[in-house]
């Protein structure tokens, strides 16, 4: 199927713009969200210096932002105690009693948290750390699936100043391998295993392998998610790693661009370290979190775990530092039935649901009564992120998902009218947080569906030509025009790159309408996305140069369900069957090729 950007336009733009019934009285419009846009982009930096207030500085900022992009520095010599931020300022609240996080696994059992215990454990975790050596600037590395101990271990390290990275467990051992010698971890945690379709999936026999592979000396300390198997040197049961951890650490005072946490992100030719500085990703990440609508009062369930930007932004750090009760769900969406997710909405009276594109077109694929039969009258939205959501996945999801047993307003039940926002939102690591997108507790124009929003105040986002001319009606590449305070303060060369024109280009084709909605259709390079993930073809290319000997070529190609698929080609003696194995075991499934191609040519 073809990639080009005019076919996806075409299957997304309509002109119909819809006002839930639930938003009636709080949707803007048009001009007002004009407004209101253009003054935060005419002095970005005194827009975002007002929304810095929002958190709690130890000592202001001197400067708001210096230095020329990509190089920028924000809230210069500031000094925050991120800790406090994200947790310690509940304490002697309401929310400090109330559920933090409420964990279910695969099989049906649950485990919930408050933030008081939440806070119990990470201090536990803090001190276990620094007995072990670990010192502010010293990074820590999570390969783990969703469990309560790796929020917060991840949590744990920014206590202490000490960066993190979580890994996908998607990611092969040949991947692990490549993060762990690049940021020289003082301690690796993962899992004894986890569930998966009623299997077991063996995390931690794929770290021993990353070890083995990457010369790392340090400590593994395992969650024991599946029981704990025999340990060998340097490993460690996570209980016996905290057990008599009991002195209180004190938090870490960081200035603004001290590391917090970095991820490996796709390129054309590689994965690369982006790494965040602390006050600037705070700032972004806390006034987005409670502008995309999340309240003290919310029970959030994402379904983004943090090995991606999504699930570090919006389940590490932003619900947490609102307040909200989030809902980790350790499991498939298929098992035992594609009811899993819907059951647990409803179970939990979860109240802001986000997800990705690739996962409702494979829900709205089934039964509408796994939907139907659920009671989701708790939902105020549900948002939606990771690639373009066509329209008529958009409706399906407003109907089925959104509309209430209950009439609200306007809402008419059996005629499945629709009652809350389906929200979709566009992010990238680089950005650190959402910048498009209708915000359900700040700007929110009618929903246009099969766009992405409007962008986020404070985000100068426009479309250029190749030639770096702004058009409005065309199609172009999404750029960003000013620096944003969640800048990365760690890239690579091709970050920079992206600079060179005086703005940043996202590697997006984009589209935006005569009133102001954003389209997104693929990647103008050749990174793939494939059910949300940027994949790099280059770290495949890579890979298999290296340990197969072969060269091969890497083509995208449409793909209904997952957006984007893989094709590859190669020349060898080898068996295209052995070619999957290796790219499934070395980098990961999920970027195992739709097709493998031996050529004879």
């Amino acid at each position: 199927m073809s990639l080009n950007p005019l076919d996806l336009l075409r299957a997304l733009a309509t002109s119909e713009r819809i006002t839930p019934p639930s938003m009636k009285w709080k949707t803007v419009t048009p001009s007002e969200y004009k407004r209101v846009y253009e003054e935060s982009i005419k002095d970005p930096y005194s827009f975002w210096s007002r929304v810095a207030w929002g958190l709690k500085w130890a000592k202001p900022w001197s400067i708001v932002a210096e230095g020329s992009p990509p190089g920028v520095n924000w809230f210069v010599d500031g000094l925050i105690n991120p800790y406090y931020n994200i947790i310690g300022k509940h304490r002697d609240t309401f929310v400090w009693s109330k559920p933090a996080i409420i964990w279910e696994g695969e099989e049906g059992d649950a485990r919930v948290l408050t933030y008081s215990e939440l806070d119990i454990l990470v201090n536990k975790v803090s001190s276990a750390l620094v007995n072990n050596g670990v010192k502010p600037g010293d990074w820590v590395l999570i390969y783990s699936p969703p469990l309560i101990e790796a929020i917060a271990t991840a949590l744990a390290s920014v206590k202490i100043g000490a960066p993190f990275e979580t890994v996908f467990t998607g990611f092969g051992y040949y991947e692990l391998a490549r993060r762990t010698r690049e940021v020289q971890p003082r301690v690796v945690f993962t899992a004894s295993g986890f569930p998966r379709r009623g299997k077991t999936i063996d995390t931690l026999s794929t770290v021993r392998k990353a070890v083995e592979a990457s010369g790392f000396r340090g400590r593994v300390v395992v969650y024991e998610r599946m029981g704990l198997p025999a340990l060998r040197e340097n490993e460690e049961g996570f209980m016996d790693f905290i057990r008599g951890e009991h002195s209180v650490v004190s938090d870490f005072n960081a200035h603004s661009n001290h590391p917090l946490f970095g991820l490996h992100v796709g390129y054309s030719s590689d994965y690369r370290l982006v790494v965040h500085g602390t006050g600037g990703f705070l700032v972004q990440v806390y006034a987005t979190s409670h502008w995309i609508g999340l309240r003290p009062r919310d029970t959030y369930y994402c379904t983004v775990w943090p090995g991606w930007i999504t699930g570090v932004s919006y389940v590490i750090f932003g619900p947490l530092m609102i307040g909200s009760t989030i809902v980790l769900y350790d499991g498939g969406p298929d098992y035992p039935s594609w009811d899993r997710w819907w059951r647990i909405i409803e179970d939990y009276s979860v109240t802001l649901f986000l997800t990705t594109s690739s996962a409702l077109r494979l829900l709205s694929k089934r039964s509408s009564d796994l939907v139907s039969t659920r009671r989701l009258d708790t939902l105020r939205a549900i948002l939606v992120t990771a690639e373009p959501l066509d329209p008529e996945t958009w409706w399906w999801t407003y109907r089925f998902a959104g509309t209430s047993k209950t009439p609200l307003i306007e809402s008419i039940p059996d005629k499945l009218s629709g009652r809350i926002p389906v929200v979709n939102l566009y992010i990238q690591t680089e950005t650190g947080t959402f910048i498009t997108g209708n915000l359900v507790n700040y700007t929110f124009p009618p929903i246009a569906p099969g766009s992405a929003g409007t962008p986020i105040p404070g985000f100068d986002i426009k479309v250029v030509d190749s030639s770096g001319v702004e058009v409005v009606e065309a199609i172009g590449e999404l750029v960003v025009k000013n620096p944003w305070p969640s800048m990365p303060i760690k890239y690579p060369a091709e970050y920079s790159e992206k600079w060179k024109s005086g703005y940043y280009r996202t590697g997006d084709y984009g589209y935006i309408s005569s009133d102001g909605y954003v389209y997104i259709l693929g990647r103008l390079d050749n990174v793939a996305k494939i059910s949300g993930y940027r994949i790099s073809p280059g770290a495949i290319e890579n890979t298999l140069r290296e340990t197969l000997k072969i060269d091969v070529k890497i083509y995208r190609v449409r793909d209904i369900e997952r957006f984007e698929a893989l094709v590859l080609e190669y020349r060898g003696s080898i068996n295209p069957d052995e070619v999957k194995s290796a790219i499934r075991t070395m980098i990961g499934a999920i970027s195992e090729p739709r097709e493998v191609i031996k050529s004879n040519a």
